[in-house]
């Protein structure tokens, strides 16, 4: 039997989705495009292809995640929780290499996204009793330690 859900927590999640296509596009267009902007400071290999593929593969994990809270529930919040992190996490990475590398990181406008749906996860869902601490904040450390192997392979490639 399905356990209770909460229907901010599932726009919020849903959301992130969403948020991630539009995020796509950001670094798909502005400033010449992510995939230049890693093979310049990065990544000389890197091609579009490897974009398109890791990105719309992810999509697909973010949207299965979702589905799985929406038919199993609040015992399953952490698995898109986790997702939201990510998000957060990479968004970290886009601020980061624009200041670091004094130069506009592609996905950095549509990361403020991320950091505002954790924030209303907290507000709206945590606060208020829809979602346990230990879910977000749990959820949190296999995301992080993601996005630490993710962002550190684009100077293993090299």
């Amino acid at each position: 039997m399905p356990t209770e859900k909460n229907a901010t927590l599932t726009f919020l999640f849903w959301a992130n989705c969403a948020a991630f296509a539009v995020h796509v596009m950001d670094e798909t267009v502005m400033a010449g495009g992510l995939v230049a902007f890693v093979q310049r400071h990065f990544w000389s290999g890197f091609r579009m292809g490897d974009f398109a593929v890791a990105n719309a593969a992810w999509l697909i994990a973010i949207a299965a995640g979702n589905v799985l809270y929406d038919w199993l529930g609040a015992r399953l919040a952490f698995i898109p929780m986790a997702f939201v992190w990510e998000r957060c996490f990479n968004g970290l990475f886009h601020v980061g290499a624009t200041f670091c590398l004094n130069e506009y990181c592609p996905g950095l406008l549509t990361s403020v996204l991320f950091f505002v749906i954790v924030y209303l996860i907290c507000r709206y869902g945590v606060l208020q009793g829809h979602m346990r601490w230990v879910s977000f904040w749990g959820s949190a450390l296999p995301a992080l330690a993601f996005e630490t192997v993710f962002v550190s392979s684009m100077w293993w490639a090299h």
